[in-house]
């Protein structure tokens, strides 16, 4: 995490330019070299507790670097730079939806993609061709992924009253959800009904940890699990104190830690407290049904 966060500085800062600037990546690998000499950060190794401990000061560092940035930032690039992470992944699922994006390029980071894709988008609706997401343009692609949602209800069937359609977004080839964990970060989820609890990957239950939204005291031991190929699996289990997918939030979900590597599970842990739930391939949505009492 303390890697992945610092090679994050030179990506955000260069990537509000998209026709690249070679001041501006000189002046990112600087300043990369600079924190990582500054904060003691090792290039390689085990992450040692004293890794962990520099986390604080790379962060003092890169709010210190993003405010110098946003400073020189004016109009959509500055509309773009200060949106949220999670707003950044939204618009990028948004123009895949409408084709521009490829799966491969939903990152929360606008690479050359993602910048071609805005392009073509403005290009193809008349606007400004600036290669950056304003908030004109924000509302204008979150108005028409809407818009298409509302023409595929059309002519739906009658669904059982109390049940809520979340839509589902594609993720190379699969369909994924935005769950909302414990109030602290949201995260696209596989639906699988064959998983028996919520799995989160190890990186994700340390991020919860050191947010303070999970605490050893949640713990509830460990669980051995069939995988398909017939081996088992040892996992610890704790209690996510609360769930939110679409406006449906459940409080004391039991999930199980994966690897790294996993991919965020919703398994039968939070599926089976619904009195009934189903997958509409056709219109790409998750329908939730009333809560069993």
């Amino acid at each position: 995490m303390i890697y992945a966060s610092v090679k994050h500085i030179g990506r955000c800062s260069n990537n509000s330019d998209p026709r690249g600037n070679p001041r501006l990546k000189e002046e990112d690998l600087n300043f990369f070299e600079q924190v990582q000499a500054q904060c003691e950060v090792p290039r390689s190794g085990p992450l040692t507790a004293e890794a962990w401990r520099s986390q604080d000061c790379v962060r003092d560092a890169y709010e210190k670097m993003r405010a110098a940035w946003l400073a020189r930032l004016t109009g959509s690039a500055r509309e773009e730079a200060t949106r949220s992470p999670e707003k950044h992944l939204g618009l990028q699922q948004e123009l895949q939806e409408l084709g521009y994006v490829p799966p491969s390029a939903i990152d929360g980071v606008y690479g050359r993609d993602t910048r071609v894709a805005i392009l073509t988008w403005q290009n193809a609706r008349g606007r400004a061709t600036t290669g950056l997401i304003g908030d004109a343009d924000a509302r204008a692609i979150d108005g028409e992924v809407t818009a298409g949602h509302l023409a595929d209800h059309a002519g739906s069937p009658a669904l059982p009253p109390g049940t809520e359609e979340i839509p589902l977004r594609n993720n190379g080839g699969v369909y994924v959800v935005p769950v909302r964990i414990n109030g602290a970060i949201t995260l696209d989820f596989i639906v699988d009904s064959g998983a028996s609890d919520v799995l989160i990957p190890a990186d994700v239950a340390m991020t919860l940890a050191r947010t303070g939204t999970i605490a050893q005291d949640d713990f509830i031991g460990h669980q051995e699990y069939q995988l398909a190929n017939g081996s088992t699996l040892k996992s610890e289990r704790f209690i996510l104190r609360e769930l939110k997918v679409g406006s449906r939030v459940l409080s004391n979900v039991v999930a199980s830690i994966g690897s790294v590597e996993a991919g965020p599970l919703l398994g039968q842990s939070f599926l089976a407290r619904f009195g009934s739930w189903s997958i509409d391939n056709d219109r790409h949505l998750l329908a939730l049904g009333r809560l069993r009492q």
